[in-house]
């Protein structure tokens, strides 16, 4: 089994995770409202905070894990400081990395569709 690193993120070709990170919040910060191309779960080590994903508010603290479906809108709120852990999945094909927006950015289905080259 291959080490992964922070800093060198080279996963295997038959891993299901493909982006991860070591999350820490003050208490008061926030995560604005956003989604991604892929799942994204979020693993809760220390602290405390709430949660809104696919439109469902969720309190959060130690050993609690938060998973939000590719596509689903999903924001924090920190109430005690906190060290999280987050994940990605598998990232589709022509999948983008990061925060996306709606408003800002395409859903998946439709962001794909200026891909298409026209016949």
């Amino acid at each position: 089994m291959p080490k992964v690193t922070p800093t060198d993120q080279r996963f295997p070709d038959w891993s299901e995770t493909q982006h991860y990170g070591i999350a820490r919040h003050k208490a008061g910060g926030e995560v604005e409202l956003h989604f991604h191309d892929c799942h994204e779960y979020w693993i809760i080590v220390e602290g405390a905070g709430i949660a809104v994903s696919e439109g469902i508010e969720y309190p959060l603290g130690p050993g609690d894990m938060l998973l939000t479906e590719a596509g689903q809108e999903h924001s924090l709120v920190v109430t005690e400081p906190m060290v999280a852990i987050y994940y990605y999945g598998v990232m589709p094909p022509n999948g983008r990395w990061g925060h996306l927006h709606r408003g800002t950015d395409l859903p998946f289905a439709d962001y794909l569709k200026t891909l298409e080259v026209p016949a």
